[in-house]
C-alpha cells in the first residue's frame, strides 16, 4: 500500500500525519516517544479496507507540542479531535498503542458521536504505585553532553524498554518477553528522542497520570482492549473485569494487524474522508508541505508569497536538512518570500529508487520544488554542499535562475578533491552498540577543530571560534541521523564535485558570502579565485547577521 506523508495546520500549530488507503476513516495513534513511521506495519493492512491516517501525536515527530504547560490525555483527545475536523473527517475508529492507546480510547469516550470503535494494543493499566515510580524514575530528562554521550545513553535507554519493563528495572523479574530490536529499529528510536528532545516527557507522562480502568463504566461505544504476548501489557488482562470486550491478538505484528482489522471491520466509520488539504501557513515561520517528486515525496518550507516577487530558493548543505535553517528562513522572511527543501534521501525527504546522490540530483529536485509550486524564476542560495546544487541547477536552467549566493561553498582545488573524498565521510550504518552515533558526532565535532577534520595536528587547527555548543550540535545530529545510508555518498559527492570550474563557467552575477565560524568559511577564497568580480559579504553566524548579507547580496543583483 502506498502511504503518503502530510502536514496540517490546525489552530495555531502545526501537525503531521501518513494516510495509505481508501474507504472508511480509521485513525492510528503511536506509543510513546515514537512516531506515525513505528505503525507502518498496520497501517497498510488496514489500508486495505480503510483510509488509515496515522498521526504524529503532539511533541511527536514532527508535530507540534500543544499549547499547554503540562497536558493530559484528555487534552491529546481533544487534539485529535481538532485535527480531524480539520481534514473534513466526520467520523473515524480509533487504534492506539500504549499511550496511543489511551488517546484512543478517551477520544472514545468524549466524541461518541465522532467514534464507532475504539482498538487497543497495550492499553496501559498502573497501580498508583507503578505510575508514580514511572514518573518520578522512568522518564529521566535528555542532557545534551559536550562528547556525545547522551546519545549512547538513548541507545541504550530505548533498546532496554524492550529488554525490561520498565526499563530502569534491571532484574530478571521484570525482564521482558520479546526479542531485542535490530539495529534498524533502535536507531529510528533514537532519531524519534531526539525528535522530541527533552519535550518528550510531557507527552509521555500524561499517559502515567490517566485513569485506565477507571474509564470503563463511562464508554458508550464498543472499545475492544488487544493485548499481544511479549508486550508489557499483556500482563494486565487479568486486571480486567468481566464485561471488558478483550481479545488476545497473535505474537507475530502481521497477524496481529490482520486480527485487529478483522476487529475494526465490525464497526468501521461513517463516510469516506475526502482529499488531504495542504497545511496553511503559521504567522512567524515557514510553511512545511511535500510535493511529489519522480515516485516520492520532497518536504518543502515556504514563507511569503512565491509568486509575488522572485523568491529565494535555499540549497542546504546535505547530508542535512531544511530543518537547520528555520532561524535563516524565519529572518529572511520578513520581507523576502523564500523556498527551502530537503533534497533526496534526505531530512524527510524520500530518497530516489536508485539512492543516487550528486549535486546534480539535489538540481533536478530544486527545480522539481519550483516547477510544482509554479515558480519561473528564482534567486538561488546554496550553503556548503548546497552551493554545488545551486551551481548545477544555474547550469541546467540557466534562464531561471536571476543571481546566485554561495554561503561558504565547498569549493576545493583538484588534489584535495581526489585526495579527501573517498575518506572524508566514516561508515554511519547502525549497529548494535550504537556507536555509530558517536561517529557521526565527533566527526561533527572536529569539523569544527581541523581542516580537514581527521587531520588532527597543530598546523590543520582552524583559527575561527569554534561552535561546540551540544545543544547545537545534538539539532545537527538529529538531521544527519535520519537517512544514515546517504550520509557517506552526499559527503563523498560533495567533496568531490569540482565546484571551482563549474562556477568558472556560469554567466550568471555571483555573491559571495560566509560567516566567521563556518565550517567551510576558508573556502571562500578559492570561488573568489575563480569569480574575481564575485561580490563578498562576511558577516557574524546568527541568523539575523547571515540574514543581512544576503540581503545586501539580493540588493545587488
Amino acid at each position: 500500500m502506498k502511504v503518503t506523508r502530510h502536514f496540517l495546520t490546525v489552530g495555531n500549530r502545526r501537525v503531521h500525519y501518513t494516510r495509505c488507503g481508501e474507504g472508511p476513516a480509521v485513525v492510528l495513534l503511536h506509543a510513546s516517544p515514537c512516531s506515525a513511521k513505528v505503525l507502518r506495519l498496520p497501517q497498510e493492512v488496514f489500508g486495505a479496507h480503510f483510509t488509515a491516517f496515522a498521526f504524529d501525536t503532539p511533541g511527536f515527530g514532527l508535530s507540534d507540542l500543544l499549547p499547554l504547560e503540562r497536558p493530559e490525555i484528555e487534552d491529546f483527545a481533544d487534539g485529535l479531535a481538532e485535527a480531524l475536523t480539520a481534514l473534513g473527517v466526520e467520523q473515524a475508529a480509533t487504534y492506539g498503542r500504549h499511550t496511543g492507546a489511551s488517546i484512543a480510547v478517551e477520544f472514545a469516550l468524549r466524541y461518541p458521536d465522532r467514534c464507532p470503535l475504539a482498538l487497543t494494543d497495550g492499553f496501559p493499566v498502573f497501580s498508583v504505585k507503578a505510575a508514580e515510580e514511572r514518573l518520578s524514575r522512568y522518564l529521566l530528562p535528555i542532557v545534551p553532553q559536550w562528547d556525545g554521550s547522551h546519545l549512547v545513553w538513548l541507545w541504550y535507554r530505548y533498546r532496554d524498554q524492550h529488554v525490561f519493563w520498565p526499563w530502569h528495572n534491571q532484574t530478571l523479574a521484570f525482564r521482558a518477553d520479546t526479542d531485542v530490536p535490530d539495529a534498524e529499529f533502535n536507531h529510528r528510536g533514537v532519531v524519534e528522542l531526539l525528535e522530541a528532545g527533552d519535550g518528550y516527557r510531557i507527552g509521555y507522562s500524561a499517559a502515567f497520570r490517566h485513569r485506565g480502568l477507571e474509564v470503563l463504566p463511562e464508554l458508550r461505544v464498543p472499545v475492544c482492549f488487544g493485548n499481544r504476548p511479549g508486550d508489557s501489557q499483556h500482563r494486565t488482562m487479568s486486571q480486567y473485569p468481566a464485561s471488558a470486550w478483550q481479545q488476545e491478538m497473535p505474537r507475530d505484528p502481521l497477524a496481529a494487524a490482520v486480527a485487529e482489522r478483522a476487529v475494526l471491520l465490525r464497526h468501521p466509520a461513517r463516510g469516506t474522508p475526502p482529499a488531504s488539504p495542504l497545511a496553511t501557513p503559521l504567522a512567524g515561520r515557514s510553511t512545511t508541505n511535500y510535493v511529489q517528486v519522480g515516485d516520492g515525496q520532497v518536504l518543502v518550507r515556504v514563507i511569503g508569497d512565491v509568486h509575488g516577487a522572485p523568491p529565494l530558493v535555499i540549497a542546504p548543505h546535505v547530508p542535512g536538512s531544511s530543518a537547520l535553517y528555520e532561524d535563516l528562513i524565519r529572518a529572511l522572511g520578513t520581507d523576502i518570500p523564500v523556498i527551502a527543501f530537503d533534497p533526496p534521501g534526505h531530512g524527510e525527504s524520500d530518497p530516489r529508487g536508485d539512492g543516487a546522490q550528486s549535486p546534480e540530483v539535489w538540481a533536478q529536485a530544486l527545480w522539481a520544488v519550483c516547477d510544482t509550486l509554479g515558480v519561473k524564476q528564482a534567486h538561488l542560495l546554496g550553503h556548503n554542499a548546497g552551493a554545488a546544487t545551486v551551481v548545477a541547477a544555474a547550469a541546467a536552467r540557466s534562464g531561471s535562475v536571476l543571481s546566485l549566493i554561495l554561503e561558504a561553498p565547498i569549493a576545493l582545488p583538484e588534489r584535495a578533491r581526489n585526495d579527501w573524498a573517498a575518506r572524508w565521510a566514516p561508515d554511519v550504518a547502525p549497529v548494535w552498540d550504537g556507536s555509530h552515533l558517536l561517529r557521526m558526532w565527533h566527526m561533527r565535532r572536529d569539523m569544527g577543530l581541523w581542516f580537514p577534520w581527521w587531520d588532527r595536528t597543530i598546523g590543520a587547527a582552524r583559527k575561527a571560534e569554534p561552535r561546540l555548543e551540544p545543544e547545537r550540535l545534538q539539532e545537527e545530529i538529529r538531521e544527519l541521523a535520519k537517512q544514515p545510508s546517504s550520509f557517506a555518498p552526499a559527503w563523498q559527492a560533495a567533496i568531490a564535485w569540482p565546484l571551482p570550474e563549474k562556477l568558472a563557467r556560469l554567466p550568471h552575477r555571483v555573491a559571495l558570502i560566509a560567516s566567521e565560524s563556518d565550517l567551510f568559511g576558508q573556502c571562500l577564497d578559492q570561488a573568489v579565485a575563480v569569480r574575481p568580480e564575485a561580490v563578498v559579504h562576511r558577516c557574524g553566524d546568527s541568523a539575523a547577521e547571515r540574514a543581512a548579507a544576503i540581503r545586501a547580496a539580493l540588493a545587488g543583483a
